[in-house]
């Protein structure tokens, strides 16, 4: 089966389409966590340190994930 030209642009397209729509869920996600920490009463500068930290070490751990994954592929 040969794809003509329109085939081709159309397929791009919604790959391009589809991969904004995944990076959007992805920033609202990590955005949403980020409000927590955020609106959270902290009683010392350690304890916002510690979320925060909380945060970059799960971040940390999906994009090894992905990474992996990637590879795999």
């Amino acid at each position: 089966m040969e794809m003509n030209e329109k085939m081709i642009r159309d397929l791009k397209k919604k790959f391009e389409m589809e991969t904004y729509r995944k990076e959007a869920e992805a920033i609202d996600y990590w955005k949403k966590e980020i409000d927590v920490i955020y609106k959270k009463k902290y009683d010392s500068l350690s304890s916002l340190q510690v979320d925060i930290r909380g945060l970059m070490e799960r971040m940390g751990n999906r994009v090894n994930m992905l990474t992996r994954m990637a590879k795999e592929g």
